[in-house]
């Protein structure tokens, strides 16, 4: 029995050039290698994207190149938060201009805001902005430091974002994900954690929105179709992949660390800004031996993935 394909969108990182400039140039590439890695869409300017180093002229012009290239039938989405109200609705009013598919945003992520009512309330405020546009709540509590429940946030969402469509759930709670799919059915939830994709998948996950499809697309459509097919030891098997990346990136720089690695596995986007980057020798060479050891499996699963494609 055939089973729909996972929904698998890639937060792609911001090209820069040698001296750190937004660099439009490999965007084209980068959606070219994403559609054909079986990745659905982009979602751009989120943390991969590094939008909190990123000015709003640069965020803007980098939804155009996206918007300008992006090929038919793939998948648009952009990040619009700021910690800035108005800056946040501008990006949105011009996402939606854009033609994007989806609009996420973060809550103020510096410093906690008080209550869900006032999250919900900012996010309102975004999102009306896009008043056509499906609205993605970005929760990614690792990196905003939020304590708020999200499944209490879309809960509270839901009768004030008309437009409210999915939460993009970047955290490791999983019962907590659960709690998230169920507070309003209408929202989709898509995992963010893409070191812990099969338990997700097992947690009812649909739908993926990460950093690591951006070079290892077509094995985390391998890792579905083993995971729906009830072969779940040989869908974990698939996965080592992911995992191996989460053990080496934290041990040398994290973030910047997985940018540096999906150069070596996908179009090249030049060396984070800060504070993630430039990386030094020994992580640039940690980056280039792991791609190296991910290289075969990738390659294995983009043959049969093509395989499928020309069947």
């Amino acid at each position: 029995m055939m089973t729909a394909r996972l929904e698998i969108w890639a937060a792609t990182p911001t090209p820069f050039t040698p001296s750190g400039e937004l660099d439009l140039g490999p965007v084209a590439a980068q959606a070219t290698h994403l559609q054909t890695d079986g990745v659905f869409g982009a979602f751009v300017g989120g943390t991969t994207g590094e939008f909190a180093s990123l000015s709003v002229d640069e965020r803007k012009a980098l939804a155009e190149r996206w918007r300008d290239i992006r090929p038919e039938g793939f998948g648009f989405g952009l990040q619009v938060g700021h910690t800035e109200l108005a800056r946040a609705q501008e990006l949105a009013a011009h996402a939606e201009a854009s033609g994007a598919d989806m609009i996420a945003a973060v809550a103020p992520y510096y410093g906690e805001t008080p209550s869900v009512d006032r999250v919900t309330s900012f996010l309102a405020d975004v999102a009306a902005a896009a008043p056509n546009t499906p609205f993605c709540f970005y929760h990614i509590p690792s990196m905003t430091g939020s304590t708020h429940r999200p499944s209490a946030i879309v809960a509270s969402a839901v009768g004030k974002i008309p437009t409210l469509n999915a939460v993009k759930f970047t955290d490791e709670d999983l019962m907590e994900f659960d709690f998230t799919r169920r507070a309003a059915p209408s929202v989709r939830v898509f995992f963010g954690r893409d070191e812990l994709l099969p338990a997700a998948l097992a947690f009812g996950a649909d739908g993926v929105i990460g950093s690591l499809f951006n070079g290892l697309g077509s094995v985390a459509v391998r890792v579905h179709e083993a995971f729906t097919a009830g072969r779940t030891a040989e869908a974990f098997a698939l996965h080592e992949p992911f995992r191996a990346i989460a053990d080496v990136a934290g041990a040398h720089g994290g973030l910047g660390f997985i940018k540096q690695l999906m150069n070596e596995l996908s179009p090249h986007a030049g060396d984070p800004r800060l504070p993630w980057g430039p990386l030094g020798a020994e992580d640039r060479r940690a980056a280039r031996e792991l791609a190296a050891r991910l290289r075969p499996a990738i390659e294995e699963a983009r043959a049969l993935l093509l395989g499928e494609v020309r069947g």
